[in-house]
């Protein structure tokens, strides 16, 4: 178990508190066994511009959207960090995505669009200049047979001076804008992702809940993330591997190291330097009560928390231009939208009802 200081310990506390009047103000969604509903976090809306971050993935984004969940009558939750108000204005924002903002307003005309605020974005509460912002949240509870999703955008973990820093505003706006910076060399460092997560995930333990957050722009599913994910695979198969048969120990070998290859290819010291401990939730056994939707301008694609038919699953959404890990991925299904070169992966989905009863019973 970690051990923490006084210090840190108070910092949880506190921390807590503001998670809990965060949970106890937010307001209630009935979520019904066969509502659909996609959340995705920081797009960090731009210019349009070199040093726009959603550039890169804007033309899959808004694919998806038109053609994939708003014809299948998805929920759209747009959790935080959605317009970048670090670096660009509102005004320039709402002219360069246009097409995009038509799009959220169709979900929003037909009920299906819950738009939350997050720190890089949190000037627009005070900028209502388009409908969707008419009505915004810093939180939701979806409820589900009596059980809660608390999803809140993540920054909320973070001393105020790290939520809400105008110096910060300034410096990114007047200076790294300038610069030609992007965000993902503004994030947050490996030790405030852990901080983020630990506090988060301590949380969601007492009040024995699923809390879904973005912010950090690193996916979990279950309170694990891809790379711990990896492993646990890796190990698994390693345990098959002697009572296999010579066919099956080839398949093994190739799968491993497929799963290596991806190991590799992810950034290892983004998410893990200067981690508290290699195991950041450090308790035993794991509670899967965590969950981050990633964001939607990684590298080479968009993932996303998608809750359907009392399931929940993270998604993965790709160019196969750009990338083809997940086709032919053992564990992974992957499926083609209407003959694009766009894919979608889901990378791991489980039942809602095995996931609160394992909370209930770990927690």
């Amino acid at each position: 178990m970690l051990k923490l200081t006084i210090n840190q310990n108070g910092e949880i506390n506190r921390t807590i508190k503001i998670l809990d009047n965060l949970y106890e103000k937010s307001p209630k969604f009935k979520l019904k066994k066969y509502d659909n509903y996609i959340i995705f976090s920081d797009l960090h809306l731009g210019n349009g511009n070199g040093n726009d971050d959603f550039l890169k993935n804007a033309a899959l984004f808004q694919y998806i959207l038109a053609n994939y969940y708003l014809p299948s009558n998805f929920k759209l939750i747009l959790n935080g960090d959605i317009e970048e108000l670090y670096k660009f204005k509102v005004n320039e924002i709402l002219d360069a995505w246009k097409e995009l903002y038509d799009l959220f307003e169709k979900f929003y005309s037909e009920g299906n669009l819950i738009k939350l605020i997050g720190n890089h974005d949190w000037e627009i509460i005070n900028n209502k200049s388009h409908i969707i912002n008419s009505v915004l949240y810093e939180a939701i509870r979806l409820i589900y047979n009596n059980n809660t999703i608390f999803i809140f955008h993540g920054h909320q973990t973070s001393n105020y001076l790290e939520q809400y820093n105008p110096i910060s505003l300034f410096v990114v706006r007047h200076f790294a804008k300038l610069l030609g910076i992007k965000n993902s060399t503004l994030n947050v460092n490996g030790k405030k992702i852990s901080i983020t997560e630990q506090r988060s995930y301590q949380f969601s333990i007492q009040k024995k809940i699923i809390s879904i957050i973005g912010h950090t722009h690193k996916p979990l599913f279950e309170s694990l993330s891809r790379k711990d994910t990896l492993k646990y695979y890796i190990e698994k198969l390693i345990r098959k591997y002697p009572f296999a048969t010579l066919e099956k120990k080839r398949k093994i070998r190739k799968q491993i190291s497929k799963f290596k290859k991806e190991l590799q290819s992810l950034d290892i010291e983004k998410y893990n330097s200067n981690l508290i401990n290699d195991n950041i939730f450090n308790n035993e056994p794991l509670v899967p009560c965590l969950f981050n939707s990633g964001s939607v301008i990684g590298k080479r694609g968009i993932t996303g928390i998608e809750i359907t038919n009392g399931k929940i699953s993270l998604v993965y959404w790709f160019d196969i231009k750009r990338s083809q890990r997940y086709i032919k991925y053992k564990g992974v299904k992957t499926e083609n939208l209407a003959n694009t070169d766009y894919y979608k992966a889901i990378l791991k989905s489980d039942s809602l009802d095995y996931i609160f009863n394992k909370i209930k019973l770990l927690a």
